[in-house]
């Protein structure tokens, strides 16, 4: 009876752990979930989705066959604006649950056209070309998506894989094998029982000598009804062996069932607020491509290149400085240099509309200003205004570059001063000083507004014998607003002073020196002389209800024109 004891208990623990072993063996996580296809659809550019790129919790690698390649990452609503009015093939995932496998599928989107090159465009977070096979790794977040092109002209490269390597788990022993282990365990131990058993019986057999013989029992008659059913130790092995098989059936339906991730993807969420224009990587290469072309530029007072990277106010402005500039003898007249970095603040705005404006601080011991503005998603972000920092200059709190600041319009009710106003604002306290209706709404104490108004005052008592008119006027270029955390906002603005000189009597002479008189080519005129001035400031506005006052934060003022009257 311990031998069959001992022989069930080892064989239902083998099984049991074989069955465990099976299980583990077959619930092992698989380390590689790739899903690829070969395009159908004659396009130019394809595009894989966030919600592909992030179906499973794993970085991502894009590997792209085919002659030549070209891969982008940037937020997926900026690359579908990019590719907006172009046929494009999107992505799709395709789950295969008979045979637990992932695939690409194709959703062409119709376009009309507008094929240009995706290369070097200020959307891309990151862009790498080569040619017959790229690979790409992603970092998965919540908004990224992916342009894949040749050129942006031919078709697109027509084999692309994604690649998830899935993190490794911990693979849980069953407990059918723990029940395998501890059965064997116990049929060894009933094993050795039975053999200690076995051999004490054998040698008190041994000691007491031989037995008498045994007398045999009369047979018995065998009953016409039957044998009835046995009973005894060899009954129990039937019963034993239909145990361990119902035994190992049960512990069979306790083992677990694995599911392939394959089966389950899960798409991050997409964001549900808008998010930062830029990064500081990608604002970081956009003021060294920026930086570069205007120092070239200036080395050769070259307007037209220019135009690559610069517009609006700071382009007149430094259109008008290589005209001074190349009236005057060498060495003589520098201008300064438009700062890439340090980056001291960088201040992009959370939208997905255009135009979009970007604010950043550069420079170090000199702090500048700089005014970024893009029109449309395939146009280049360009250089639109330049300040420097007043000294002293006390900067407002404002939105973390993660998080990006709100653009505000023009109209908007919630601000102390209508930015359209800050020009009437300036003009009166130049013109007026503390008699100024402003003084009280806009802080005049600064170096700007003193420097500017003395010089004023200057030319005032100085040319007594003319008439003297100051004007001060915003011009129509787009004035741009940024929030800060105060509920106010950074205005960015350009004007224009005009000095009008006429003399007050026939014969009388008006004369002037330095930048106008080069400009004008003579030291003075009897008709009279306009002189016209170009400034980019840089305001804080505080919100409705606040005790503070509008400041101005930053100042550059370029002598623009300088032309005699009547001629």
């Amino acid at each position: 009876m311990r031998f069959w004891l001992a022989l069930v208990l080892f064989v239902g623990g083998l099984t049991a752990g074989s069955i465990g072993v099976v299980n583990q063996v077959e619930n092992t996580p698989i380390e590689t979930i790739i899903a690829s296809q070969q395009l159908d659809q004659p396009t130019t550019y394809v595009i894989i989705p966030n919600k592909l790129l992030t179906a499973y919790s794993a970085s991502p690698q894009i590997t792209v066959r085919g002659g030549e390649i070209f891969i982008a990452t940037a937020r997926e609503s900026d690359l579908v604006s990019w590719l907006e009015g172009s046929p494009y093939v999107e992505l799709r995932l395709s789950i295969d649950i008979a045979r637990e496998t992932a695939e690409l599928a194709e959703v062409l989107v119709s376009g009309n056209g507008n094929l240009v090159t995706p290369e070097g465009s200020d959307l891309w977070i990151t862009e790498v070309a080569g040619r017959s096979r790229v690979s790409l790794d992603i970092e998965p977040d919540n908004q990224t998506a992916i342009l894949v092109a040749s050129n942006g002209l031919e078709l697109a490269p027509r084999s692309i894989s994604i690649e998830w390597d899935i993190p490794d788990e911990q693979v849980e022993i069953p407990p059918i094998t723990y029940v395998g282990v501890g059965l064997m365990a116990l049929g060894s131990i009933a094993g050795l029982w039975a053999a200690i058993g076995f051999a004490n019986k054998h040698r008190s057999s041994r000691r007491r000598g031989p037995k008498p013989p045994r007398r045999r029992a009369p047979r018995r008659a065998v009953s016409q009804a039957g044998t009835s059913p046995r009973r005894g130790r060899r009954a129990l092995r039937p019963d034993a062996f239909i145990a361990l098989g119902l035994s190992s059936a049960l512990l069979t339906g306790c083992v677990a069932e694995y599911e392939s991730p394959v089966l389950s993807p899960s798409p991050l969420a997409s964001p549900g607020v808008l998010t930062p224009a830029l990064t500081k990587t990608q604002v970081s290469d956009i003021l060294a491509d920026i930086a570069e072309v205007v120092r070239v530029a200036d080395e050769n007072n070259d307007r037209e290149s220019l135009e690559t990277r610069v517009t609006g106010p700071a382009l007149e402005m430094r259109r008008f400085a290589y005209n001074l500039v190349s009236r005057l003898e060498d060495g003589e007249g520098s201008l300064d240099p438009v700062l890439e970095g340090p980056i001291q603040l960088f201040l992009p705005p959370a939208t997905d509309t255009w135009p979009r404006n970007v604010m950043v601080v550069t420079g170090d011991e000199q702090l500048q200003m700089l005014v970024l503005r893009q029109e449309g998603p395939r146009e280049q972000y360009k250089l639109f205004q330049y300040m420097a920092l007043l000294p002293g200059t006390k900067f407002p709190d404002v939105a973390s570059e993660l998080t990006g600041a709100n653009a505000l319009k023009l109209d908007n009710r919630f601000l102390m001063v209508s930015p359209s106003l800050l020009g009437d604002a300036v003009g009166d306290l130049l013109n007026n000083g503390v008699d100024s209706l402003w003084v009280d709404i806009v802080d005049p104490n600064n170096d700007y507004i003193k420097d500017v108004a003395s010089v004023q005052q200057g030319l005032a008592e100085t040319l007594s014998n003319a008439n003297l008119d100051f004007a001060h006027e915003l011009t129509e270029d787009p004035i741009v607003l940024l929030s800060t955390l105060d509920g106010g906002a950074l205005v960015g603005l350009y004007m224009i002073d005009t000095y009008t000189i006429i003399p007050k009597e026939p014969g009388d002479a008006v004369a002037i020196a330095g930048d106008e008189a080069i400009l004008l080519g003579t030291s003075g005129s009897a008709t009279g002389i306009e002189t016209r001035y170009g400034a980019m400031l840089l305001f804080h506005v505080p919100a409705t209800g606040s005790e503070a006052q509008v400041r101005l934060l930053g100042a550059t003022q370029q002598l623009l024109t300088a032309v005699a009257l009547g001629s």
